[in-house]
């Protein structure tokens, strides 16, 4: 978090790379010294080794396959390509689609060059190595010994992996960091970590500085979270509310002060709002983009394991954790983010190609936050009744 929070920073002021590369090989030397080990005992776990093991296998596959998606090719591919080539950040403007946030591709493009300069797919391996990382990273949410939690790791992974999600798209990075915001969420509505807040909202406002960068839609799912938090935490005091929103408002606010002093485009409405819809309304027509809105939502739930298995568990838990706060949120979540979802692709141009080809992509973004409902709900109520199963034995 703290890395892809520095490359926007180098990225935005167009510090030169190699510096930063060489800087920061500095410091993992530094800290990987005799003198360092010798103060900190350095745990090679299992749990590393699989991780490392999954990471190489899937980073087999996509240098074999090296295919890009259609939008990846004329759009993605050109912002990495800026950065690969050292070109600044204010050439973006002069690309295709220059309103569409960075972060992803100048990730692909820092990779692609450090520290091999040479081949391309090594900045998409990276992606690879981070939703590995984010996975086993969310499972110790989970109220389980480690070996369960590698395997409800390794589950997620053989549910959800798909070549495509590492074509480029920058889709699969918000997946990735709002599987990372989701673990801290959680941390945040538990009662033994109520001392230890701060700590937890300044990294969950780092991982929204890093959405904020990544995709528009990125800054309305992090909102979103953020108010599901505020409303329905009642364990987090009054200041960390505050605290959460107001420097959530101002990240935001810098991003679009940022791109406007650098005349940079900061959103790019061009090709997806239709003005005409969003002033004529007929009966007919909202009829027929909602009933295609509905269908294609639809279909790809049922393409998505996550959703198929967490969606009919949000139900059960409406009657299973009445008054759980981390519940509620999770409902809020989805009442707001179908709202903003269905609204945003109403009001597109050619809506029956965006959803087919856009929405899928969206969803999957946005699935790695319903992972809580499965914890959530084997936590407070199967581990919970274990747990009184094995007093009355007692």
């Amino acid at each position: 978090i703290i890395f892809s929070n520095l490359l926007i920073l180098i990225s935005v002021f167009s510090i030169n790379s190699t510096y930063f590369f060489y800087i920061y090989i500095l410091l993992i030397s530094l800290a990987l010294s005799k003198n360092f080990i010798e103060k900190i005992k350095i745990n090679f776990s299992y749990k590393n080794v699989i991780i490392l093991l999954l990471f190489f296998i899937l980073s087999l596959d996509l240098a074999y396959e090296l295919l890009l998606g259609w939008d990846v090719q004329w759009f993605w591919y050109l912002k990495a390509l800026n950065f690969y080539q050292d070109q600044n950040f204010t050439n973006l403007k002069e690309l295709p689609l220059a309103g569409y946030p960075h972060l992803g591709p100048y990730i692909w493009g820092f990779f692609w060059k450090f520290p091999f300069n040479n081949y391309e797919y090594l900045g998409r391996i990276v992606y690879i190595f981070f939703y590995v990382l984010a996975i086993f990273s969310f499972s110790e949410t989970l109220k389980i010994n480690n070996q369960l939690r590698s395997i409800f790791s390794l589950i997620i992974i053989i549910a959800t992996y798909k070549y495509q999600l590492f074509n480029g798209i920058s889709d699969t990075l918000i997946f990735i960091f709002l599987l990372f915001a989701a673990k801290f969420m959680n941390d945040l509505y538990q009662l033994e970590k109520k001392k230890n807040q701060f700590p937890i909202i300044v990294i969950l406002l780092g991982i929204g500085n890093i959405l904020f960068w990544m995709k528009q839609e990125g800054i309305v799912f992090f909102v979103i979270l953020i108010f599901s938090i505020v409303i329905f935490n009642k364990l987090i005091t009054n200041k960390n509310k505050s605290i959460l929103i107001v420097f959530s408002l101002l990240l935001i606010l810098l991003r679009f002060l940022i791109l406007e002093i650098l005349d940079v485009p900061s959103i790019d409405t061009e090709y997806n709002i239709n003005p005409e819809d969003t002033m004529i309304f007929t009966l007919q027509n909202f009829y027929h983009k909602t009933v295609n809105i509905l269908f294609f939502a639809f279909v790809f739930i049922i393409q998505s394991p996550i959703y198929l298995i967490t969606l009919p568990l949000m139900i059960m838990s409406i009657k299973l954790l009445k008054n759980n706060s981390l519940n509620n949120s999770l409902l809020f979540f989805t009442f707001m983010t179908s709202g903003f979802l269905f609204i945003s692709f109403f009001f597109t141009i050619e809506v029956i190609f965006n959803l087919k080809y856009a929405l899928g992509r969206v969803m999957t973004s946005i699935s790695g936050i319903y992972l809580l409902v499965i914890t959530n709900l084997f936590n407070k109520y199967i581990s919970n009744n274990k747990k009184e199963y094995l007093k009355l034995n007692i």
